[in-house]
C-alpha cells in the first residue's frame, strides 16, 4: 500500500486499494509528489476532490469522481465545445478535457458577484479585490472567488487547455465567448444558489448550442405534487442559498427559460469527501451528502 503524505492532511498519494473504486482522472504534469503538494497547499479551500490515476490526491468537500456516470455525460466528447458554468474548483473541467472536449470555464470574481440574501444589488470589487490575481497574455484580467483559484492551479500542474472567463451567470451570452455557442453548457449544484434561477438559465440558454445539463436539489416533502411549487431556504443560517423547487417546479423552470425539450428522470449523489475544517477540527464548511435530480433540457 502507498504511504500517505503528511504535508497538510489534504494532498497526498492514495492507497492502491482507493484506485479501484471512482473515477480517477489522468495525471499529465510532470511534477513530484512534494511538489505536487506545495502547489496546492496555495489554496486552502477545495470545493472538488482530486484522484489521479498516478496516486496523487487533492482531496476537499465533495468527491465527484464517486458517481460521475450518473449525470449522463458522453463517454467520449471528442470534437465537442463544452462550457463549465460555476467551474470551481475545475473538477469538471477537467474531466472534460480528458474526455476530449474544448472546453471554457466560467466562475464569479468573488463574494461581490453572488446572491447574497439581504443585499440589494452586488458589492464593490474594488473594495473586495483592489488588484487582478492575475492578467492574461491578451490583456484580460482574472479574478479569483474563493473556489475558483483551484481551477488554475489544477491547470498549470496538469497543463489544461481549459480556459476560463470572470462572469456572473446572468451575463453569459455568445458575445462573452467571441460569438459562439457550445454543444453542451454544464450547471452543476447551481440554481439553488441564484437569486433568479429562470434568469439564469436563459443566459445559458443563449449560450447553448445543443444540450444543457443541470443538477438541483429538490424539496422531498412535496416532490411528488403535481403543483409546481418552491420554497425559500433558510436565507438566516446560510445567505447563499435561495430556492428549493419541487419537480414540477423544476420542469418549469426550464419551460420558462425557453427550453421545449427537458426530463429529470434520474439522479445523482453529491458525495461528502473532506470539508475543510479549523484548527480545532470543527467543520466550517456546510459540505452534506445529496441526492441531486440530474435534468437533460435541448435547445
Amino acid at each position: 500500500m502507498a504511504v500517505a503524505s503528511k504535508s497538510n492532511g489534504q494532498a497526498m498519494r492514495a492507497p492502491e486499494s482507493e484506485l479501484t473504486r471512482r473515477h480517477h482522472l489522468k495525471f499529465t504534469g510532470n511534477c513530484t509528489l512534494p511538489e505536487f503538494e506545495t502547489l496546492c497547499a496555495e489554496q486552502d479551500f477545495w470545493y472538488h476532490s482530486y484522484y489521479f490515476d498516478n496516486g496523487f490526491v487533492q482531496r476537499g468537500d465533495y468527491d465527484i469522481g464517486h458517481d460521475i456516470a450518473a449525470y449522463g455525460f458522453p463517454q467520449d466528447m471528442t470534437g465537442m465545445s463544452v462550457l463549465d458554468v460555476g467551474t470551481g474548483s475545475g473538477w469538471f473541467a477537467t474531466y472534460f478535457e480528458q474526455q476530449g472536449a474544448a472546453v471554457r470555464t466560467v466562475d464569479v470574481r468573488g463574494k461581490c458577484d453572488l446572491d447574497i440574501f439581504g443585499r440589494p444589488g452586488y458589492g464593490d470589487l474594488s473594495v473586495e479585490k483592489p488588484e487582478p490575481d492575475r492578467i492574461l497574455s491578451d490583456g484580460r484580467t482574472i479574478y479569483h472567488s474563493r473556489v475558483s483559484r483551484g481551477f488554475w492551479i489544477m491547470k498549470d500542474i496538469l497543463g489544461l487547455r481549459a480556459e476560463f472567463t470572470n462572469a456572473r451567470v446572468y451575463e453569459l451570452r455568445p458575445q462573452l465567448f467571441d460569438d459562439r455557442k457550445f454543444d453542451l453548457v454544464f450547471m452543476g449544484a447551481l440554481l439553488m444558489h441564484l437569486r433568479d434561477p429562470i434568469g439564469a438559465l436563459i443566459a445559458a440558454r443563449s449560450v447553448c448550442r445543443n444540450r444543457l445539463i443541470a443538477t438541483a436539489l429538490v424539496h422531498l416533502g412535496i416532490d411528488e405534487e403535481p403543483r409546481p411549487r418552491m420554497t425559500l431556504m433558510s436565507p438566516e443560517t446560510n445567505v447563499h442559498s435561495w430556492w428549493i423547487p419541487n419537480k414540477a417546479c423544476l420542469l418549469q423552470w426550464f419551460r420558462g427559460a425557453g427550453f421545449t425539450k427537458f426530463q429529470a428522470d434520474r439522479t445523482v449523489s453529491l458525495t461528502v469527501d473532506k470539508p475543510m475544517t479549523d484548527n480545532s477540527g470543527r467543520r466550517i464548511t456546510g459540505a452534506l451528502d445529496q441526492q441531486l435530480v440530474v435534468i437533460d433540457a435541448y435547445v
